[in-house]
């Protein structure tokens, strides 16, 4: 059962611990896993583990931690992605998919003309998220999580720029560069931070803004793309240029 990877943050080399919860019934009753089976945990913090089923109960079950190894399965670039949330499914959508490319952290973005405010993304929804992306990096083999922190304005945002390699504006303005040209211009950038405006997109002022700060607006094409579109697409184009 190697193949089959369970989510335990908190592991310690040759121990025994209880799983419970909703690991321990995907372990038990949808892998049934039995005495003397071999699993996979990760930490979420670069880290698999070798593990045994030593004894197992309805709920819960034990298992002896063999051996550890740090696996390392990250893109050679760390990629921000701070985004206008969209509504509903759309946003559970875009965090899926972004963990699962490999993106490093996902940041909330609150826009003038945003539709879901920050203060909408309350401890139940990201811990929703939170989940998502566990989840995700269990089906991908992700040893690290995405993570997702609390909202921000763009204003406040803007500030953290310099913390950056390059930062990008995709934006429907008239004279945004080829992301293309610009990546192929930077071949070196090791972070990345990629800011996603809402569907009605950013404001004048809201590029000026960025602009000031050194970030370039970019054209993804002609299409005006959903939030969720414009995330995933954008993580695969940086990825595919600096990583593939």
């Amino acid at each position: 059962m190697h193949q089959d990877r369970f989510f335990i943050p908190n592991v310690s080399i040759d121990s025994e611990i209880w799983i419970e919860g909703k690991e321990a019934h995907h372990i038990l009753h949808v892998k049934r896993a039995k005495q003397g089976n071999k699993i996979t945990l990760f930490d979420g913090k670069g880290i698999e583990y070798k593990a045994v089923v030593v004894e197992t109960q309805r709920a819960r079950l034990k298992v002896f931690i063999e051996s550890s190894l740090v696996v390392d399965r990250e893109p050679n670039v760390s990629i921000t992605i701070a985004v206008s949330i969209p509504k509903g499914k759309f946003s559970d959508i875009l965090i899926q998919k972004c963990s699962e490319l490999g993106i490093h952290t996902l940041t909330p973005l609150h826009c003038e003309r945003s539709v879901v405010a920050i203060k909408e993304t309350s401890a139940e929804k990201r811990e929703r998220w939170n989940k998502i992306v566990i989840e995700s990096s269990k089906q991908c083999k992700r040893n690290i999580l995405t993570e997702i922190t609390t909202g921000v304005a763009i204003e406040d945002f803007l500030k953290t720029l310099c913390d950056y390699d390059l930062s990008l504006m995709p934006c429907l303005r008239r004279h945004a560069m080829s992301l293309k040209a610009v990546l192929r211009e930077r071949p070196s950038a090791k972070k990345i931070v990629c800011l996603i405006g809402p569907e009605g997109g950013f404001t004048d002022n809201e590029i000026e803004r960025a602009v000031e700060k050194g970030c370039i607006p970019v054209t993804l094409g002609s299409s005006t793309l959903r939030i969720e579109t414009a995330a995933i697409a954008v993580s695969s184009m940086l990825l595919y240029e600096y990583c593939l």
